[in-house]
């Protein structure tokens, strides 16, 4: 015999002589309810046969609505919970994923300089799970590069479940001590001209130099270098050496911020002066909690020195803005402004570009200017 329930009606006059054949035929009804002339009821599944044949003898409209069995119920349950369980993982991870960073990713240099740079990080304990709010990218860009010496940058970043450092080392190079007689590179450069008027070049075009090192040493070579009788005279070093030079700023602008706008609200007063003294001041019961002040000066007269000044109160409120392209574009031109300010005199500017990323709930903006410039120099 099938085991399950069915749900079913029946309509029609005999409903209390169909009631009374089903039950001396030994058949429970559940839940059993009466609407005029229409029963609704449910049974075992096993009897639907024997309560149609019932019901077709009393005259009864019979219809089955539902059938369900105990293995179906049961594989709906199991669907169901299987369903259930999956969409609160993907909340919990969603959850933990928007606040929480699970790993650390050193790009940039090799695997051996990695592990240097994790166990750093790990020592300012930023290891395993941490919370994305106790991460401050700029203390950890702080203890990357300073980490070691030959680190010329580093960038850090929230992407997702991750912290992702990239970094880029400097490029070995020889630094010489800073004498009168040499002239040493005012910065990190690459070579793009070398003018010798006195002195010997030890560097040329195409090589990189770092802050300090020697450009053009204080004596000429007179011989072959490789002879061992060849000399070295010693001479003033004079001349000009140009190199391209990177100018770099970093910005995060956030995704949501506060902006003050007008409600459209407003209060006037004036004030009434005389050779600039006030005779009626203006008053200020706006009330607002949040306000921007506009001030009209108007002269009344040409003979006396009377003037009015007419004050407006605008009320403002802050509210919470996701950021557009005009308002990152603003921002992003503001920077090269100010980077443009701060170029060597000297400089040429060779060209100009930006990287932007989106990460979580932040932009991560990079500037740069490359310039030809004087790295070095000493008139005869």
């Amino acid at each position: 015999m099938k085991k399950g329930k069915f749900r079913a009606t029946a309509r029609g006059a005999n409903y209390a002589a169909f009631i009374c054949a089903v039950n001396n035929a030994g058949i429970a009804l559940y839940k059993l309810k009466r609407d005029g002339c229409e029963l609704s009821f449910v049974c075992d599944i096993g009897c639907e046969a024997h309560v149609a044949r019932i019901a077709a003898r009393h005259g009864m409209l019979f219809r089955v609505c539902v059938r369900k069995n105990e293995k179906t119920s049961l594989r709906a349950f199991l669907k169901h919970t299987g369903a259930w369980t999956a969409l609160a993982c993907v909340v919990i991870s969603f959850a933990v994923s928007r606040f929480f960073v699970f790993s650390v990713a050193v790009e940039g240099v090799s695997p051996s300089r990695a592990a240097e740079i994790y166990s750093a990080i790990s020592e300012a304990g930023i290891d395993g799970v941490t919370a994305k709010s106790a991460i401050d990218l700029q203390k950890v860009e702080e203890l990357v590069a300073g980490s070691s010496d030959d680190i010329a940058f580093a960038e850090a970043y929230i992407d997702g479940i991750r912290l992702v450092v990239n970094v880029r080392e400097q490029i070995p190079q020889p630094v010489a001590e800073e004498s009168d007689g040499e002239i040493v590179s005012s910065s990190d450069a690459i070579v793009t001209r070398v003018e010798v008027s006195g002195g010997t070049a030890v560097v040329k075009e195409g090589d990189t130099v770092r802050k300090g090192q020697t450009l053009i040493e204080d004596y000429i070579l007179v011989g072959d270098p490789l002879d061992p009788e060849h000399k070295e005279i010693e001479t003033a070093a004079e001349g000009d050496v140009y190199g391209r030079v990177w100018y770099v700023q970093r910005l995060n602008v956030p995704t949501v911020v506060e902006k003050t706008v007008r409600t459209g609200r407003k209060y006037s007063s004036s004030e009434l002066l005389f050779n600039d003294k006030v005779l009626l001041p203006a008053k200020s019961d706006h009330g607002f909690g949040e306000w921007e002040l506009e001030c009209l000066s108007k002269p009344l007269g040409s003979v006396l020195p009377l003037s009015l000044n007419t004050y407006t109160w605008y009320e403002t409120v802050t509210e919470r803005v996701e950021v557009d392209e005009a308002y990152l574009e603003g921002e992003i031109y503001a920077a090269f402004s100010s980077l443009f300010a701060s170029l060597d005199p000297s400089a040429t500017v060779l060209t100009s570009y930006k990287s932007q990323k989106k990460v979580d709930n932040y932009y991560i903006i990079i500037l740069y200017y490359e310039v030809e410039q004087l790295i070095g120099c000493r008139e005869a």
